[in-house]
């Protein structure tokens, strides 16, 4: 019987990390550091219908490999294509992955699989298919914070206009799965100030959710071995060695400017407004501000120098090789 998967929807630098060391921390839940394998290969199955035929198959399983084995993130077991032939029939995209995440959750002795991947909503639909009973984390943070922790970031392209947007994109499109009256049951809704500063109440609803015993592994998540190794590897990652940072909020009130905060707001407010962020701006400084001068902003942020590390590099390579069936 295949072991229970939680789902996370999250924008980029949002706390998606954190939230995934925390379920780690637990005794139940395994929540493996990202390796991206979900999104590049549940969007691209159709390149390589019809699936069951052998030479496809093999196919799908290299390209698999190769993305699981870029240097990205540290996992404690590995896989061989010889292993997941003899493993998986031919084809059975669902008995595949409940194999994958499986083995990584039973080396930890452990029942429940958190797995984390970016733009969730691009593959809802497929994790529902091949991953039935699924569930949902839905953990949201003020845009302004996000955009900051965007703009100060060196593995993102562009800055403050370029992260509002996408930020602003993910809830219009997470919100649509929120509201479906079929997966309302099995979504919960964190938002991350919350979880940093009322972590144990935050995380008590969290667990109840899954259906497992609250602990405090608010406490200790970042003592992993794993946890730390996998800090190493990615700048973006480096916090989640460091513990909860409670105070980790609303720090765009002193890195961002006042004209940085008010486009922040011209291109999120509705959104913000239905999470309940206070705007910080009056409606006559919102109105200054035009979708041209925006547009012209975005532009000038994708001239900025941008080198991505040798690990997101290689990740992304991985990825390209699906779409180029």
């Amino acid at each position: 019987m295949s072991l229970q998967k939680i789902f996370l929807f999250c924008t980029e630098r949002s706390g998606s990390n954190l939230i995934t060391k925390l379920m780690n921390a637990h005794t139940q839940i395994c929540g493996p550091s990202t390796k991206h394998i979900l999104n590049p290969t549940f969007r691209n199955l159709h390149r390589y219908t019809p699936i069951d035929d052998i030479n496809n198959w093999y196919s799908f399983l290299d390209d698999l490999l190769n993305l699981f084995y870029v240097d990205f993130s540290s996992w404690h077991v590995t896989f061989t294509k010889k292993e997941l032939i003899e493993k998986i029939k031919p084809g059975n995209v669902s008995e595949l992955f409940h194999y994958i995440f499986d083995k990584e959750s039973k080396a930890h002795s452990k029942s429940i699989c958190f797995i984390k991947e970016i733009k969730t909503y691009e593959i809802a639909p497929q994790i529902n298919y091949y991953l039935p009973e699924s569930k949902y984390l839905y953990l949201v943070r003020d845009p302004r914070d996000m955009a900051l922790s965007w703009k100060k970031s060196t593995i993102h392209k562009g800055s403050i206009v370029t992260a509002a947007r996408q930020w602003k994109i993910d809830q219009q499109q997470y919100l649509k799965h929120f509201h479906l009256e079929s997966m309302k049951k099995n979504i919960l809704l964190l938002h991350y100030e919350q979880l940093i500063s009322e972590s144990k109440k935050e995380l008590n609803r969290v667990f109840s959710f899954i259906g497992v015993e609250n602990e405090n592994v608010h406490l200790s998540f970042h003592k992993d071995a794993k946890t730390m190794e996998n800090a190493k590897k990615n700048e973006a990652w480096k916090n989640i060695s460091k513990g909860l940072l409670k105070g980790n909020k609303e720090k765009y009130l002193k890195e961002l400017s006042s004209k940085e905060i008010s486009i922040i707001e011209f291109i999120c407010r509705d959104e913000m407004n239905y999470f309940s962020y206070k705007l910080k701006s009056s409606e006559q400084d919102l109105n200054k501000i035009k979708t041209k001068e925006i547009d012209e902003l975005q532009r000038l942020e994708r001239t900025l120098p941008y080198t991505p590390p040798p690990g997101v590099a290689n990740n992304m390579k991985a990825k390209a090789r699906f779409y180029q069936k």
